[in-house]
């Protein structure tokens, strides 16, 4: 299993998909895919990015820190930002985050941070290991230019850098913002929210791109819910203040459904419309045992979980939160991460226990209660394919464990030493048939959103638009440095994978 990247042939070459699919002008759903048997992986050609159709676009958050826009051939990058890591005027360090796509694809919105260079904050450099424990004094860190809340222990093998920052009442350490850009670059870069105390920890667009909720958490881990009006530039409008908020946007409205935890530990179900108006559904006397209860995608019908005596139960409910249907119970410790198909009846969902890596990836046909295990591993995360006929399947994986027959490709650096590595492959969940893709080190930034990947996996996706492609990035050691690379890939492994840029994150437009 010893192979070296450039055994593997894939990266540092930017290539391009053979002339005979790139030229097709046929609508991307109604195109076969083309399935070669791996063994027969094609090699793209540099000449055919000039007749390549282009689908979506890519948002990338580059090695520097910065926010830009590219395609899946990677030839032509449109910086949005140009300022990460440099020092302000005022001694400020500016900090990017997390870009998000609006769902027509003309917009991107991201975090801009500011760290002030004060002794309120202290910085590790190129560290063999470093463990951060939360305290009440630090309750914010920035790994390799991602920031994260540090609500518990966090462990980083050998990250470029982490900043632990002390906070204090008295004391500023910087501000946040929500910035949204026109991702062709034709309009000014727009600030919709801006704080001195609270950090932006997640945030989404509504299906018709007209409001954006907000979740943030101050220093004293007071969590709170808004509503920002992009468009009308209105002030942020406050809808919850709590423990912990998470919600999904209903796909014909302006209005979501959410998961409110308040101080005492309790779950509250409620609607909230775009006013800001909150309707509760249900409470219950312990917190829900998913992350973001779901509409169905026809919006008729709610996926929640309650407890019953020892076993939890997934709950098929209408938008009233009335029970329709018991789907499945569980143990009482553990917790479920799922995901609607785009096609509507098909849900795929992992339970996982305190304490485990992943679990288990299992596919549901919610009208006849039939349930099949489709990836019996450590699953960490998995994203549907646009056109629901594929999921995208991520799992943890030791070198040794590794299949002798896989026909992916390796992408750790040699030797393969490295632990928490992960599986990609892509699986069918109607035949199973499976097509493992790579086995790689992803970059710190993505391993960050795995922990929450159900929610992520709602608003960010590695598939292209027509289904056909991924977008991922990856750590690679060249030297003594480890870097994060961003590459494209057909998802049917039948070409070999093409070297985007540099970056830590890359997620493709839904359009």
């Amino acid at each position: 299993m010893k192979r070296s990247l450039f055994r593997a042939g894939v990266l540092l070459t930017s290539t391009l998909l053979v002339v005979l699919s790139a030229c097709s002008t046929a609508p991307p759903d109604q195109r076969p895919r083309i399935e070669l048997p791996q063994e027969l992986r094609l090699p793209q050609r540099q000449f055919a990015a000039l007749f390549e159709r282009r689908v979506g676009r890519i948002a990338v958050l580059d090695e520097q820190g910065n926010i830009a826009i590219t395609d899946q051939t990677g030839r032509e990058w449109l910086m949005l930002t140009q300022d990460a890591g440099q020092l302000t005027s005022s001694g400020e360090r500016i900090v990017y985050g997390l870009p998000v796509w609006s769902p027509d694809g003309q917009r991107v919105a991201f975090v801009r941070q500011t760290i002030r260079q004060t002794d309120n904050f202290s910085v590790i450099v190129r560290p063999r290991s470093v463990t951060i424990k939360p305290s009440a004094e630090a309750a914010v860190l920035e790994a390799n230019g991602a920031s994260v809340p540090l609500t518990r222990e966090i462990t980083f093998d050998a990250p470029e850098q982490v900043i632990i920052q002390h906070l204090t009442p008295e004391k500023l350490i910087g501000s946040y913002a929500i910035y949204i850009a026109d991702a062709h670059g034709r309009r000014p870069t727009r600030e919709v929210f801006y704080s001195q105390q609270e950090q932006p920890l997640f945030f989404d667009w509504s299906r018709d791109g007209a409001r954006i909720a907000l979740l943030t958490r101050d220093a004293r881990g007071r969590a709170r819910l808004r509503l920002l009006e992009p468009r009308d530039g209105k002030p942020a409008l406050s809808v919850f203040e709590g423990r912990f908020a998470a919600w999904d946007w209903h796909p014909s409205t302006r209005q979501l459904v959410a998961r409110l935890d308040d101080f005492s530990g309790r779950s509250v179900l409620a609607l909230i419309d775009e006013n800001g108006k909150l309707t509760r559904l249900a409470q219950y006397e312990q917190p829900m045992a998913l992350l973001a209860p779901a509409f169905s995608p026809d919006g008729q019908f709610l996926l929640i979980t309650e407890r019953e005596g020892d076993k939890h139960q997934l709950l098929l409910s209408d938008v009233s939160g009335n029970t329709r249907r018991a789907l499945l119970r569980f143990d009482a410790q553990a917790r479920i991460s799922f995901a609607w198909s785009p096609k509507g009846a098909t849900l795929a969902y992992m339970i996982q226990l305190p304490g485990e890596i992943g679990g288990a990836l299992h596919v549901m046909d919610v009208n006849t209660g039939e349930r099949s295990v489709l990836v019996n591993r450590d699953v960490v995360a998995f994203f549907w394919s646009p056109d629901g006929e594929r999921i995208a399947v991520f799992s943890q994986l030791a070198p040794q464990e590794l299949s002798p027959n896989f026909k992916g490709l390796f992408l750790l650096s040699s030797p393969p030493s490295q632990e928490g590595a992960y599986l990609l492959e892509v699986v069918d969940p109607v035949t199973r048939a499976s097509r493992a893709l790579f086995y790689l080190a992803p970059t710190q930034a993505f391993q960050q959103l795995v922990a929450e990947f159900d929610r992520y996996s709602r608003v960010l996706t590695p598939w292209s638009p027509d289904g056909r492609k991924l977008v991922l990035t990856l750590s690679l050691e060249l030297g003594t440095q480890a870097s994060g690379f961003v590459i494209e890939t057909e998802a049917s492994g039948s070409l070999t994978p093409r070297f985007l840029g540099v970056g830590r994150l890359a997620f493709w437009s839904q359009r």
